[in-house]
């Protein structure tokens, strides 16, 4: 019994390695195809338009069309997809978009333009610490700090560290943290 059982097991191991070694061929040879529409690209600006085009067409979800468009950076080589991101501190909502993968810290930097201002400590290993917004400081004395959320909740990470997605609301509350 155990001997038709290595058989098989014998028999499907070469199947399965010719199998991932195909794979691993083709999304190779799709990989060189690409990084070779992009050279072409870089000389000829009609190629990389329609490089652009079809890229924007394929890998945009429909849910994320209205959220987010992409756009081809000559400099990298690659499409930078660009998000829509809000921020809240105090009473006052701000509207930006930015490259996807970027900062809490790195939106605010760039809110600077729409009148956020802010004060902010770095610490190795730990990033920014916001201590001041909008002319607001924190409070050592009375425990008040500025606290990060994240989609209504508590970020876990500092904004230096705090990465952000297509739709995400951040929020700074002046909170007390004395419990």
């Amino acid at each position: 019994m155990r001997s038709k059982i290595y058989k098989k097991i014998l028999f499907v191991i070469p199947i399965v390695l010719v199998a991932f070694l195909l794979l691993a061929y083709f999304i190779g040879l799709q990989s060189k195809t690409y990084s070779i529409k992009l050279q072409e690209s870089s000389q000829n600006p009609a190629a990389q338009n329609k490089i652009e085009q079809l890229s924007n067409s394929q890998n945009l979800k429909d849910s994320e069309k209205a959220n987010s468009s992409e756009i081809f950076s000559e400099e990298s080589g690659v499409d930078e997809k660009i998000i829509e991101v809000s921020l809240k501190a105090q009473d006052k909502t701000y509207l930006q978009k930015i490259k996807e993968g970027s900062s809490a810290y790195e939106l605010m930097n760039q809110l600077k333009n729409q009148g956020l201002t802010f004060t902010a400590n770095e610490y190795s290993n730990l990033g920014f610490f916001i201590i001041e917004i909008n002319g607001i400081k924190e409070d050592r004395k009375s425990k008040n700090y500025w606290t990060l959320y994240l989609n209504g909740k508590e970020a876990t990470v500092g904004a230096s560290k705090l990465i952000l997605k297509a739709s995400d609301s951040v929020e700074w509350k002046l909170e007390n943290r004395s419990k």
